[in-house]
């Protein structure tokens, strides 16, 4: 059961990584951001993507 749950705990989270892309397409195609805004929203949606995958990572599925 553990392998399991590990793949589908990696696939979800793949999902959300996706999810996070998309977030940055849609930001990146409706504001005008300057090169340093635009690298500021990488970081942040780097370390949300980090974020979640360590607190998901231990969290068991529902």
């Amino acid at each position: 059961m553990g392998k399991f749950e590990d793949k589908i705990k990696e696939e979800l989270l793949q999902s959300l990584f996706n999810d996070t892309s998309n977030i940055y397409d849609f930001i990146e195609n409706r504001f005008a951001l300057s090169k340093e805004e635009e690298h500021e929203l990488i970081k942040v949606l780097n370390s949300f993507n980090d974020e979640l995958h360590t607190l998901l990572k231990k969290s068991k599925l529902a």
